[in-house]
């Protein structure tokens, strides 16, 4: 699997190649906000092997004087939420590369 530009994954080529993954069990970091493109290089991207992830910025949950936005029990309950969702959305990202990874 290839990270490549906008126009690689739109044309299934290798345009912008920003990193190969081919073991099937690699970790992708995602660490800027931004819209990542991959493809598989096999041929398979012109079959639809090829996925587009936005990553988002994280929102801060501070109100603008810099007071914190929840307190106690609900503050905590609302932050277990994100991490567990965030923690779900890193699995489902996990799968999809290793997905790719085994056919690529």
């Amino acid at each position: 699997m290839f990270e490549v530009n906008e126009t690689g994954y739109d044309n299934c080529t290798m345009d912008g190649v920003a990193g190969n993954w081919t073991s099937g069990k690699d970790f992708i970091p995602l660490p800027e906000a931004r819209r990542y493109y991959f493809i598989c290089g096999n041929g398979f991207c012109l079959q639809g092997m090829k996925v587009a992830i936005t990553v988002h910025p994280l929102r801060h949950n501070a109100s603008s004087d810099g007071s914190r936005g929840s307190t106690g029990a609900q503050g905590e309950a609302s932050t277990a939420a994100l991490r567990t969702r965030g923690a779900a959305w890193l699995a489902a990202i996990a799968v999809v590369a290793a997905a790719a990874g085994a056919f690529c």
